[in-house]
């Protein structure tokens, strides 16, 4: 069976939605649209004449689809997730999959009881960067990983229902368990809101791993300068994935701290140099990747069970995690 003789159809619209919408129809496997404003479904129609659009998913999931992509408000998720199981669909969720653990195991139950794959929207790690810079550690170019940071940081949209820990975070999580290859044994974060500690716009959070490995992630979507940088510590160096508008850079730093003659460590630099990284598009890596899971009914990288892996982490940094709001009388 070919990719395009897979039906799919996608539930939202909105910002990330047509981004799903426009790969699937490039990738000729769009079936159907779902969406509850009568402008999008307008203009969607006019771009996608030849595809069914619904204003309700129900209508939606009484077409005989392979699969649907979920690109709707994280706290509808499971709900709209465990009724495409119930059809016999498989299943796309955006990040984050769902907002709590429990949630997530629901979503991950009815995919196991309708015997179909849950695919977890993880994109970066389909990213071609990321897949060198695990190829790179795979290879021990920088010796045993000791320690892993990320920043995400954006003046960006802000979220109703979820914060952005919730709403970032989940990508840089997925990349930090992907490279320590196991969950974090504990946490502690901090996380800081404008106006209510209930939404948080800054979050920091330190991950504690077997054998003394260390993770710390720093998310904000409050910041005028957009960044988002990934830094992964070994034992003989640095990898460096730095994401900019206009492309990525990806560089290797030879460093770190070496015993001397006398057996005192002695920090040690050696080379650095900029690895190429091969073009390809993640969202159409990520959307080829769940139309393999769906063909050949076998889970992906990003199943539900990694998907489940990254809310405990999240939940695990919530649960040590202190808040606090910054008034604006505190700074008038």
């Amino acid at each position: 069976m070919s990719h395009n003789a897979l039906r799919l159809g996608v539930i939202g619209g909105g910002y990330w939605g047509q981004n799903l919408i426009r790969t699937c129809a490039d990738l000729g496997v769009l079936d159907a649209i779902c969406d509850a404003d009568e402008g999008v479904r307008a203009a969607l129609a006019q771009t996608y004449p030849d595809v069914s659009i619904y204003d309700d998913y129900d209508r939606l999931l009484e077409e005989q689809l392979d699969g649907v992509l979920i690109a709707t408000p994280a706290i509808t998720h499971a709900e709209l997730a465990v009724a495409a199981f119930a059809r016999g669909m498989h299943v796309f969720v955006e990040k984050p999959m769902a907002l709590t653990v429990a949630d997530g195991q629901r979503m991950q139950d009815a995919a196991e009881r309708a015997e179909r794959q849950l695919f977890v929207g993880h994109l970066l790690l389909y990213h071609p960067g990321v897949r060198k810079m695990r190829a790179l550690i795979a290879d021990l170019t920088i010796g045993r990983v000791w320690h892993v940071r990320s920043r995400r940081l954006s003046l960006g949209k802000l979220r109703q229902h979820e914060s952005v820990w919730w709403s970032f975070a989940p990508h840089d999580v997925a990349l930090m368990l992907a490279i320590m290859g196991e969950e974090p044994e504990s946490a502690t974060s901090s996380q800081i809101g404008w106006l209510t500690s209930r939404l948080p716009d800054v979050a920091y959070a330190d991950f504690q791993f077997s054998h003394g490995r260390a993770g710390h992630i720093e998310v904000n979507w409050l910041d005028p300068q957009k960044c988002a940088r990934l830094d992964v510590y070994g034992t003989d160096g640095v990898i460096t994935l730095e994401d900019f508008r206009v492309g990525q850079r990806l560089t290797v730093a030879m460093c770190g701290a070496k015993p001397d003659e006398r057996g005192l460590l002695r920090a040690m630099r050696g080379d650095t140099y900029e690895v190429p990284i091969e073009p390809a598009e993640p969202l159409r890596e990520e959307i080829i990747a769940f139309l393999t899971s769906i063909r050949f009914d076998i889970p992906s990288e990003t199943d539900g069970k990694e998907g489940i892996a990254v809310l405990r982490a999240l939940e695990l940094a919530d649960d040590g995690s202190s808040h606090h709001t910054v008034m604006p009388s505190a700074i008038a």
